[in-house]
């Protein structure tokens, strides 16, 4: 038993180290594009299906309370799935994200998706009405996510995990959305990180 949990500590490792190296540029844009959006007055929605959204919650709680540096609220908002079963039975399956972003997303304000596989039809269409509202995306996937990589331009951002088993891609995505944390701190609040 001892083998196996030092074999998983090391695949998690192996998995960050991989990451790490492929994805060192893209986290630090990533991280700028939602400074920006900060600055300019935009706010973050957040969103993911099943697992996925419990970090989508926490990413969004993170900004608006903080992640280690005490400091004043960011503008972050997780977008529910509560909407789906209401939904369901009005012939609307999985736009319950897309029909959020519509009502509350604006020009300059950013799309954080979590994807675990790149083919849920609910992150699409919440990527698909981002775009149309003139939003950028930050989008956490991995590979074999074509159809929602395709939608993304130059203004996005993917960060694409370079990993296959679900449970190293979902401890990868919580690292990831805490160094993006880090970063957002340290660019709009460089003194609170001195303390």
């Amino acid at each position: 038993m001892q083998d196996k949990i030092r074999q998983l500590f090391s695949e998690n490792i192996q998995t960050m180290i991989a990451t790490s190296e492929a994805l060192a540029g893209p986290i630090e844009q990533a991280a700028f594009r939602i400074v920006s959006s900060l600055i300019e007055g935009g706010k973050v929605m957040c969103c993911g299906d099943g697992a996925s959204a419990s970090l989508a919650q926490h990413f969004a709680q993170l900004l608006l309370d903080q992640y280690e540096t005490e400091r004043p609220c960011l503008p972050a908002m997780a977008l529910h799935q509560d909407h789906a079963a209401l939904h369901a039975s009005q012939g609307r399956n999985n736009d319950y994200y897309a029909r959020q972003v519509k009502a509350l997303g604006q020009k300059g304000d950013i799309l954080l998706v979590i994807s675990l596989s790149g083919n849920e039809q609910s992150l699409i269409k919440a990527v698909e009405a981002a775009l149309t509202c003139d939003m950028s995306v930050v989008a956490l996937t991995v590979e074999g996510a074509d159809e929602l990589s395709g939608l993304l331009n130059a203004q996005d951002t993917e960060l694409r995990v370079p990993a296959h088993r679900h449970a190293r891609v979902f401890e990868c995505y919580a690292f990831l959305l805490h160094c993006v944390c880090e970063l957002i701190e340290l660019n709009l609040f460089p003194q609170q990180g001195e303390l």
